[in-house]
């Protein structure tokens, strides 16, 4: 059994850890068997270090197993963190990564370059707090004197929070609308609208998904004008309050509309997730334009038409599959690079319950586009062939289908209720290997 913890401080930190995760997987002979947690802490500062080094670290642990020597591991992690561009020699500067071996077995190993266990281990929460996370039987009473991990009242203010890097990223909404099945008019002014995006983040978001045009069966349909008017106090609210939040979320803007998406983008929009598919040339001619990523989903129709499936004669999975191979070639030859586009099946978008299950079901076979994936299945109409609640109180059936499609490595999952989902995948971590 090894211990590997992983830290950073420097850009896109979960961006970071799951770079680092998916070098690791690749490393011969080595295999990943539990995921601990994400943990917050202050960075370990030297005396009159520069204000610039002050930047909060996220940590996690990794519990492997593998034929290879504790110096052979070395080598690879130190290879690893070099990819990554980790500058040599920085102990106390910010990085992009770092990757220690915290422990091996029972083993203890100290030379010049090398020593097992970790020897500050014991005195730091951010390595000791995950490395139990993983490996519980590994007995310490050190941590007796730090309270709850949850707190942040240990030394370094070390926390657990709610995102993880073993499962599919998620994706809260916030609706400026009034007319949005689950909760329109609920987040219509821009300080009610923040205090949910803050809400989202601290339950376990990292995207936070603006709209302000419904497209359920029930919606009508507004003009740009209109839509921006009701996006823009919101998103300038939640931009400009992004550094207050646990981490700044990726900001997506959800809009079929190039002059929305082109005024969401100059005031900051990470991300454009156009319902239509990016149908539009001018929409195509901006996101080529721009470095952003790129949500395409597949419809029939916006807003929708209950009356207008796609055929029942075929499998809806086929249909799906030749849609996207066609649309992600169109979309790459107008100049939008593969790897910024983002696929959504369109649950609910022209697809009957049977053919949204059957979606949901065989998701696995859209890895073979070679794009992310992002499925929006939380409370919606399907589910009414599982329950009769209202769209509100559906979570228990969205939190059910977000484990399978995790366990199918979707990589983002847009709902409502954020902390649900967190929580649902914490244990589901703990109890099952997510990496296989």
């Amino acid at each position: 059994m090894v211990i590997l913890g992983l830290g950073t401080n420097s850009g896109d930190r979960l961006k970071n850890l799951r770079g680092a995760l998916k070098f690791i997987k690749n490393i011969p002979t080595f295999s990943i068997q539990q995921i601990s947690p994400v943990y917050l802490s202050d960075a370990l500062l030297p005396d009159n270090a520069p204000a610039d080094w002050n930047m909060s670290y996220l940590n996690v642990a990794l519990r492997c197993e593998t034929n290879i020597s504790p110096h052979e591991l070395l080598q690879h992690v130190k290879r690893i963190e070099q990819k990554m561009g980790r500058i040599p020699n920085t102990k106390w500067g910010p990085r992009i990564i770092d990757i220690d071996i915290l422990a091996w077995d029972d083993c203890v190993i100290s030379d010049d370059i090398l020593q097992i266990p970790h020897k500050e281990l014991m005195h730091r929460p951010f390595a000791l707090w995950p490395l139990l996370d993983v490996a519980p039987f590994w007995n310490t009473n050190y941590t007796d004197s730090w309270g709850s991990r949850f707190t942040g009242e240990a030394p370094f203010h070390t926390r657990q929070i709610a995102q993880r890097i073993d499962m599919p990223a998620l994706m809260g909404v916030i609706n400026v609308t009034p007319d949005s099945f689950s909760d329109g008019g609920k987040y219509f002014n821009a300080e009610t609208a923040v205090k949910h995006a803050k809400q989202l983040m601290q339950d376990g978001a990292e995207i936070i998904d603006i709209g302000a045009e419904a497209t359920n069966p029930r919606a009508s349909a507004i003009s740009p004008e209109e839509e921006w008017k009701r996006l823009e106090p919101v998103l300038n609210a939640i931009s400009n309050a992004s550094s207050e939040m646990i981490i700044p979320p990726t900001i997506c803007v959800d809009t079929r509309h190039v002059f929305v998406a082109q005024h969401a983008l100059n005031a900051g929009a990470n991300w454009i997730n156009d319902v239509s598919g990016a149908e539009d040339p001018a929409m195509c001619e901006l996101l080529a334009e721009n470095t952003c990523n790129v949500v395409i989903m597949h419809h029939l129709g916006i807003p929708v038409d209950g009356n207008r499936i796609v055929s029942t004669e075929r499998n809806p999975v086929d249909q799906v599959l030749e849609w996207a191979e066609k649309r992600l070639n169109d979309l790459v030859k107008q100049g939008i690079a593969h790897e910024r586009i983002i696929l959504d099946v369109g649950i609910g978008f022209g697809k009957n319950a049977a053919q949204c299950l059957e979606l949901i079901k065989h998701i696995g076979q859209f890895r073979r586009l070679g794009t992310r994936l992002l499925i929006g299945h939380s409370r919606k109409i399907f589910l009414g062939q599982f329950t009769p609640k209202p769209f509100a109180e559906r979570d228990v059936e969205t939190t059910v289908l977000s484990l399978f499609l995790a366990s199918q490595h979707v990589d983002y999952l847009r709902v409502h209720n954020v902390d649900m989902q967190a929580r649902a995948f914490k244990v589901a971590s703990a109890v099952f290997n997510p990496n296989k």
